[in-house]
């Protein structure tokens, strides 16, 4: 089981900005002003959703941001969502419209909102046979350009998992970071009659680091978009490097 927990944590950055950054027909050009449910879906990128927990076996709840279900907040000029909690992990979340010049506001109004901040918090305790991790994360990511656009992504997440993992022989300790960067992703435009679009431009960086048991972890991993569904893959390990092209439309990656 250890072996295989690792592969997992090692995976984290490298896999999950490639499973879903591109885009469908359903939404608006990125040149015009999208409705707030539109802009809500747009900040649901896996890439950074609870920081890729998934990917070391540790199953949330499917966050997401629903109008409905995030009533305003005059105490924190914010509307707070209904927590949801599963597999003993709860997610927190709650996002605030902006205007061009930054002033918060108390609803959505397509001609003025310029850009939406969401905030997640995830904590609790995974617990399965042969696993017991503590989660504490915390991620906030901004979806600007609505009025004008493009629309353009950044934004971070923090994840720190410490417990324990069981092999057949012995329990080993666990304590890790990882980090994840979304530096302005420039989301393409939901043109008519296109079945899958990708960013123009962009970049996602994550790091983790840490330990599995007596090794250690260290990864860095840099992925550029530039309006195809190829994306360049840079990862380095501190004792391995190396430089992939991902395309996205069909999760196959070719490594020089």
């Amino acid at each position: 089981m250890l072996g295989g927990f690792r592969r997992h944590l090692c995976a984290i950055v490298f896999a999950a900005p490639a499973v879903a950054c591109g885009g469908d027909s359903t939404g608006p050009g990125s040149n015009e002003p999208a409705t707030l449910s539109q802009a809500l879906a747009e900040l649901t990128i896996p890439a950074l959703a609870v920081g890729g927990l998934s990917l070391v076996d540790i199953d949330t709840p499917a966050a997401s941001l629903e109008p409905t279900t995030c009533p305003y907040s005059a105490e924190l000029q914010s509307f707070v969502c209904a927590p949801i909690s599963e597999s003993g992990i709860t997610i927190k979340q709650s996002f605030t419209l902006l205007s061009a010049s930054g002033a918060k506001q108390s609803a959505y109004d397509p001609t003025t909102t310029a850009s939406v901040k969401a905030s997640t918090a995830v904590a609790g305790t995974f617990v399965k046979p042969g696993i017991s991790l503590a989660v504490d994360g915390q991620q906030e990511i901004t979806l600007s350009g609505l009025v004008s656009g493009p629309h353009v992504l950044d934004g971070w997440a923090t994840d720190v998992i410490t417990g324990t993992v069981e092999d057949a022989t012995a329990t080993h300790p666990v304590s890790m970071r990882v980090n994840t960067s979304i530096t302005d992703l420039v989301l393409p435009a939901h043109e008519a009659g296109s079945a899958r679009v990708w960013p123009s431009s962009g970049r996602i960086t994550g790091y983790v680091t840490g330990s599995v048991g007596p090794l250690p972890v260290s990864q860095q991993t840099v992925i550029l978009f530039r309006g195809t569904s190829e994306a360049t893959v840079s990862v380095s390990s501190g004792i391995l490097s190396k430089i992939c092209r991902v395309d996205l439309a069909v999760a196959q990656a070719v490594c020089g």
